[in-house]
């Protein structure tokens, strides 16, 4: 029997203020016991066009060193950006993170997780105090989000495909 799984979805409008927060709640939840983060994705319509990052599979010291890049440097940003799109294994497909982009206006983002355990409030306290909203809390049959697909789509508001 697997653990029961969450998918959380958070949306950040323009002018959202990313300032550490996020990094520092999941960097938090690994240290817990009682949430335990299983896959997360940051999308986001910047300046440069299109910026994600994918965290399938990575360690906590890996998912932390590439949360602090992506926040930081620029072409840090761009080189994650790269292979969060070249559909590694097990990672969210890119077509789902491109329709996922063309939902945002510059400068919005969407941060998507999985996680099993109790309600992670010191996410959803890093998301406020960013200025972002939630908008999807739901059980998943996944324990990754390239296997959420159809909730995702659903949760940012892209019809279901086939």
């Amino acid at each position: 029997m697997s653990v029961p799984a969450y998918l959380r979805v958070y949306r950040f409008d323009p002018g959202a203020a990313f300032e550490g927060g996020l990094v520092g709640a999941i960097e938090r939840i690994d240290l817990g016991r009682e949430t335990k983060l299983l896959d997360a994705l940051f999308v986001m319509q910047d300046t440069g066009g299109l910026a994600a990052l994918d965290l399938a599979g990575s360690g906590a010291g890996d998912m932390f060193a590439s949360l602090v890049d992506f926040r930081l440097d620029q072409r840090r940003r761009e080189a994650l950006t790269e292979r969060t799109l070249a559909e590694r294994r097990g990672g969210v497909p890119r077509t789902l993170i491109e329709a996922i982009a063309g939902t945002l206006e510059a400068g919005a983002a969407i941060f998507a997780v999985v996680h099993t355990g109790g309600k992670p409030t010191v996410l959803d306290d890093a998301v406020e105090r960013a200025h972002g909203r939630l908008i999807a809390d739901e059980s998943v049959d996944a324990q990754a989000l390239a296997d959420a697909g159809p909730q995702l789509f659903r949760a940012v508001g892209i019809p279901a495909r086939p």
